[in-house]
């Protein structure tokens, strides 16, 4: 008796288990994307699993140079002090630093009484273009008298140096950090990653079959091996590479 299989459940091609995600992926689910596209398992593919991952990881570090992550904190700031986040961990180093106060309510000599001390809010209703007046002509004085903080981080003793700390200033720290994982790509960045990694590995599978001399040997007749694919994936290499450095991320601007 036949019987019926409405009730089976149906595999579409996205959602099979072997069908690379557009974001999301693994780097072990990108490798096997890789072998396939390169004829796997087919044909036998002369690049080890290693080679592959390390293509992967060529991508991850070329995209992780132009278009890092940026992460931000903030250290409190000490008078006398002046060499902060000793041999901590900051990425690809840091990239920007701001002074703030902590608190916007007057306090300093300077202000001479012109302003209230009240908090900000609606009963803070005047004074604040007398408090606008103040910060540029302190931030202007500051810049003649060399009193203003500045800053400079050093790569080689992984140190930020802050010259003039001021103890009522907050420094905020923006930081460059590399992608360490694939899964947390966004799609720009999970289709670069892919492209390159794939074409990466075929400039690779093209110098491994350098080693012939143009043909191989066979039962018939000699086979020809394609060799224009190495110069296609080299021109896809130098294609994306000009994709990626238009995708540069800068520093966050600043606004003085």
């Amino acid at each position: 008796m036949p019987t019926s299989n409405a009730s089976e459940p149906r595999f579409t091609a996205a959602q099979s288990p072997d069908t690379l995600p557009l974001r999301g992926y693994t780097m072990s689910q990108l490798s096997n994307f890789i072998i396939r596209q390169l004829g796997g398992p087919t044909w036998n593919i002369e690049l080890t699993n290693q080679q592959i991952l390390d293509s992967i990881q060529d991508a991850l570090g070329l995209y992780s140079q132009w278009v890092p992550n940026i992460k931000v904190g903030n250290i409190r700031l000490e008078r006398g002090q002046h060499r902060y986040l000793q041999g901590v961990d900051v990425g690809l180093g840091v990239v920007q630093v701001d002074f703030v106060e902590s608190s916007p309510v007057p306090a300093d000599v300077f202000y001479l009484g012109m302003i209230s001390p009240a908090p900000l809010g609606p009963i803070f209703n005047t004074g604040m273009d007398n408090y606008d007046m103040f910060l540029r002509w302190r931030k202007t004085w500051m810049r003649v008298t060399s009193c203003q903080p500045d800053w400079f981080y050093d790569e080689m003793e992984q140190v930020l140096l802050i010259h003039n700390p001021i103890e009522r200033y907050h420094a905020g720290i923006f930081c460059y950090w590399p992608h360490t994982c694939t899964e947390r790509l966004d799609y720009t960045g999970a289709d670069w990653v892919k492209r390159f990694a794939l074409a990466k590995s075929q400039l690779l599978l093209g110098n491994q079959w350098m080693k012939f001399s143009g043909a191989i040997p066979g039962p018939v007749k000699d086979l020809q091996l394609d060799t224009g694919r190495r110069d296609k994936a080299q021109e896809e290499i130098d294609k994306l590479m000009l994709q990626l450095k238009g995708m540069m991320r800068a520093a966050p601007a600043m606004i003085d």
